[in-house]
Formats: structure tokens, sequence, C-alpha cells
């Protein structure tokens, strides 16, 4: 008689190698990297206050953010994996029109905010953020 693999065994061993192989792919696609941490520090010297808002699948994180009235800022809308319908992002309040999101840091300027609440949200209206000026 021939002796067969129980199938168990080899379940187990594909299991293992997808999520080894699941692991190295998000990791090697996701984190901040030392140009990125360059031209963020760069916004920061010109004198602008720089908040980043994570683009995810789940929508924008976080979803609620503080900036200071009257001080220049640029938020970065880091959008890490091309996982997510969030294309574009768009505020009529902040003059913002459809801009497109590419993979990594994508910059807007609000160079003089007035206090109060500002939104924005994606192209497809499905996600939203929001903005207080203090």
């Amino acid at each position: 008689m021939r002796k067969y693999m129980r199938p168990l065994p080899i379940a187990i061993t594909v299991v293992v190698i997808l999520l080894i192989a699941g692991g190295l792919f998000f990791a090697l696609n996701s984190g901040t990297s030392e140009a990125d941490r360059a031209v963020q520090a760069a916004e920061e010297a010109k004198g602008y206050e720089v908040i980043t808002v994570d683009v995810t699948d789940n929508g924008f994180s976080p979803e609620k953010i503080s900036v200071k009235a009257g001080v220049p800022t640029k938020i970065n809308f880091r959008k890490d994996t091309s996982y997510t319908c969030i294309k574009d992002v768009k505020s009529s309040a902040l003059g913002m029109n459809n801009m497109k999101l590419d993979k990594g840091d994508n910059y807007y300027a609000l160079e003089d905010l007035k206090p109060g609440t500002y939104e924005y949200n994606c192209g497809m209206y499905m996600y939203y953020g929001k903005i207080s000026v203090n």
C-alpha cells in the first residue's frame, strides 16, 4: 500500500505560506518613509501646521481634526493603499474641488481659516471628515 500525505498538514502549510506572503505584502506597501517625513518637515519649516489624515478603506482617519485659526495649515491626505474607493476629496466650504488623491502624500493648503467647523467628503459622498478651527 502507498502512504499518502494527510490533507491537514498540507492545508496548514498552505495557510501559513499565504499568511506570511500577505504580511510581507502589506508591510512593504505601508508606513511612512524617510522621504515622506522629510517633506512634512520641510512644510513645517515653511511655517505650516501639518495635519495628516489617513485615507483608508473605511474612510478618513481621524474623522475629526482640530487646527488653530489664522495659522497656515496643510492637510496631508495620506493614501497608503489603493484598496479604497476614495479617489478624491472635496469641500465647497474650503474651496476644495475634487482633489484627486494619489497613493502617498496629498497636501492641501489652508491659508487663513476662520473659527468654525468645516466638512469635507469623498467624491461619492460616502465618507466624511470635519475640521474644527479654534
